[in-house]
């Protein structure tokens, strides 16, 4: 009997490891990364491109990331959430992280540190869902030639 419960048991933190790692890990082109990642991947790379969410809305968020990952093919995205409770826990700002000069429910492109271009993804800046879907991939084509 004693056995039975620790194998319950531990099936039981294995599910909650693993549904813990699907919240922060890769999604597809996006990944999730964590302040001091997103830090760094900014600093070492020459061309970032990044997903700034704010929301503590998980559907929202989910679904920012799944539009970006469906106009892009082998893209290398980084995303992080400025209401993750990381960032809320350490009273980190954007701008700390190296996001300078970009908005909430952005695509940024950085090139050697600096905000180049990007486009929102808020639809109160669009008259309809197929055009922020359209300035979403005119952005990534640009971009990315």
């Amino acid at each position: 009997m004693k056995r039975r419960w620790i194998g319950g048991l531990a099936g039981l933190i294995l599910i909650f490891i693993l549904a813990g790692c699907g919240t922060q890990g890769v999604t597809g082109q996006v990944e999730s990364l964590s302040p001091d990642e997103i830090k760094k991947h900014i600093e070492d790379k020459k061309t970032a491109y990044i997903l700034l969410n704010n929301t503590e809305d998980e559907e929202e968020r989910k679904d920012n990331i799944e539009l970006v990952e469906e106009k892009t093919d082998s893209m290398n995205i980084k995303e992080i959430n400025a209401k993750s409770k990381e960032m809320i826990d350490n009273n980190l700002k954007p701008e700390e992280l190296g996001l300078k000069d970009i908005q909430f429910q952005t695509l940024g492109m950085y090139k050697d540190g600096t905000l180049k271009e990007y486009v929102s993804l808020r639809s109160v800046d669009y008259p309809s869902d197929d055009e922020k879907e359209k300035a979403i991939q005119e952005f990534i084509n640009e971009t990315a030639s």
